[in-house]
């Protein structure tokens, strides 16, 4: 047991004092795309500078220091995790690494490069195992992704062909992507006779070739992928005898059915959490909601934002005017500071209500 948890211990700190070796940049490049985004969305274009007087300047300066020293301080505190990942044992960090789930591995290893060399050596496969077996009912990685790709290709809403925020996942192709790139023929050709026409008529009979069934406004059907049709065509015609192609187009065969068994199984997955998700939301608003009806019923408002309810309810079958309230109508836990800011604006809607309503 101590010979087996030293080993461990051996190969984590290697993993992590090794930076830009093969190893690494094989198992991180699931995380590239990500990062290259954040970069991208922090580029702004610089502001013309204003002239300030000296007295203003003076102002500027005073003001300067200070936000310096409160740089300092988070700046200290967004160190820490690189701290931890240098000082606190290597057995320590494994075992809270195996109570995450693989989104937060991810966020994570892009907080320092020590924490990423760790997160992404292969010798940690085991700890995103772990880390994928503590989400409920998630399929298992698939054979042609490491578990980081597998976690970024699950938790990062990035189109991986323009960087665009997208929900649908594209699981035959390892891929997200949003509707104005699935709309690109040139890149997901329509899964037809022109598509089979340009290829060998084994990968038809066979049913090697991955699709997917894309849903936009432009187009609406299977899809296949080029450059994947492209490499697999690729690899075809390299095999020379009639042998080795049936063997090949077999595995192939099998791989694809893999595919699509996997796919059914994610696209079911993401479909219950997002079912779990919006049921969590509504609970969230309906809190906010009864929170709020308390609070008014404190300064004497809550009748008649129940006459609103009422009345409305019974003629419209919808949600109502004061639930779909932009300060009522949120998910997120009222606070004291969050009513003070909402509760004028709301006293204020409700008053104009009673009055008209006194009026007819």
């Amino acid at each position: 047991m101590s010979m087996a948890r030293r080993s461990a211990r051996l190969q984590v700190k290697e993993a992590a004092n090794t930076s830009d070796s093969p190893q690494n940049v094989d198992a991180t490049q699931s995380l590239e795309h990500g990062e290259q985004y954040d970069e991208e969305q922090e580029e702004r274009p610089r502001k013309r500078a204003k002239r300030i007087s000296a007295e203003s300047s003076g102002k500027r300066v005073e003001k300067k220091g200070i936000a310096s020293k409160q740089l300092r301080r988070v700046r200290g505190k967004l160190g820490l995790l690189a701290r931890l990942a240098k000082d606190v044992p290597v057995e320590v960090i494994l075992e809270v690494f195996c109570h995450l789930e693989p989104r937060d591995l991810l966020r994570l290893a892009r907080t320092s490069r020590e924490l990423r060399n760790l997160l992404m050596s292969k010798t940690l496969k085991n700890i995103w195992r772990a880390a994928r077996q503590n989400v409920e009912d998630l399929p298992p990685c698939p054979h042609d992704l490491s578990e980081p790709q597998y976690a970024f290709l699950i938790y990062e809403p990035i189109c991986h062909l323009c960087d665009r925020r997208v929900e649908s996942v594209l699981w035959s192709f390892r891929m997200r992507c949003c509707q104005d790139c699935a709309s690109d023929l040139s890149k997901f050709p329509q899964y037809d006779e022109e598509f089979f026409a340009r290829l060998p008529q084994e990968f038809r009979s066979y049913d090697i070739l991955p699709r997917d069934l894309i849903l936009t406004s432009e187009r609406w059907g299977w899809t296949g992928h080029n450059e994947i049709t492209a490499r697999y065509k690729a690899e075809y015609e390299t095999l020379q005898t009639t042998e080795e192609r049936k063997t090949w187009l077999n595995r192939k065969a099998k791989e694809s059915q893999q595919s699509r068994d996997h796919r059914f199984l994610c696209a079911q997955w993401m479909c219950r959490r997002d079912i779990e998700r919006a049921r969590e939301l509504d609970q969230l608003r309906q809190q906010r909601k009864e929170d709020i009806l308390t609070r008014l019923n404190d300064i004497g408002w809550r009748e008649e934002a129940e006459i609103i309810m009422k009345s409305q309810r019974l003629i419209t079958w919808r949600r109502d005017s004061f639930a779909q309230h932009k300060s009522v109508n949120q998910p997120r836990k009222l606070t004291e500071y969050g009513w003070n800011i909402i509760k004028d604006e709301l006293v204020t809607m409700l008053s104009n209500h009673k009055e008209k309503r006194l009026q007819n």
